[in-house]
């Protein structure tokens, strides 16, 4: 049994696996018919009222325009934040005149880091279900391809060798050291509930030293390890990944 059934995955619950506790939310508008000048792009907010302990976003992708909010669920109401925040950047970041909104949604988004127990003799955990997803950025797509790389490696042995212990290899304690400086960030943002504080934190981001932290985390190539099951795979590239 895969778990890939999002944050609150019922399989990890039903397979006595870890579950995540805890989640920011994100809602968003999607719109079409959006002028676009330039080369696609992603603005991004923070403001701790619309958007508490995340940001608030607009991006287009060259088709259609996003304009959401993300946050704690208990400290804002995301319809409301979203609204206020249309209002805020329409004319002045985005011309939502003649646009059309062609969808809205919304989900959980884990940001406790990988769990420890994603996998047990019967069944495994991956993307959202399993945590895969940065704690400081909360970005899914990288984390979660590469522990499907993984786990599909796993999967590849015990069905291979016929032995459901093959499976104990995936645990994502080898994933939690590599988090700390993440998580502990993450701490941080839970109490910068003030515009002020943010304002400080962008100051000292502006500095030599916070321009590489800041490239390092949300540019580099460490937003999350490389693991597997013990022989080099392909990346998405087709380059070698040697596991470790």
């Amino acid at each position: 049994m895969v778990g890939a059934d999002g944050a609150g995955s019922r399989v990890a619950r039903d397979l006595g696996l870890d579950e995540n506790k805890e989640c920011i939310v994100g809602y968003e508008e999607v719109w079409s018919g959006v002028p676009l000048e330039g080369a696609p792009r992603l603005h991004c907010f923070l403001d701790s009222r619309l958007a508490p302990g995340y940001l608030a976003w607009i991006s287009n992708d060259g088709d259609e325009t996003h304009i959401g909010v993300g946050g704690y669920a208990n400290a804002f109401s995301p319809r409301e934040a979203l609204n206020v925040f249309r209002e805020k950047v329409s004319g002045k970041f985005v011309d939502l005149r003649g646009a059309v909104l062609a969808e809205t949604r919304g989900g959980r988004i884990p940001v406790g880091g990988i769990l420890r127990r994603i996998a047990n003799r019967r069944g495994l955990l991956i993307g959202d279900a399993a945590g895969a997803v940065s704690p400081l950025t909360a970005g899914g797509l990288d984390p979660a391809l590469r522990l499907s790389m993984f786990a599909a490696e796993i999967i590849r042995e015990r069905l291979r060798t016929g032995d459901a212990k093959a499976l104990l290899k995936y645990s994502g304690a080898q994933f939690r050291g590599r988090f700390i400086s993440r998580l502990w960030m993450r701490r941080l943002i839970t109490v910068m509930q003030s515009n002020t504080l943010l304002e400080l934190g962008f100051g000292v981001l502006r500095g030599r030293v916070g321009r590489k932290l800041a490239e390092h985390v949300f540019f580099g190539r460490g937003s999350f390890p490389d693991v597997g099951a013990g022989k080099p795979v392909a990346n998405l590239r087709g380059e070698a990944i040697s596991w470790r």
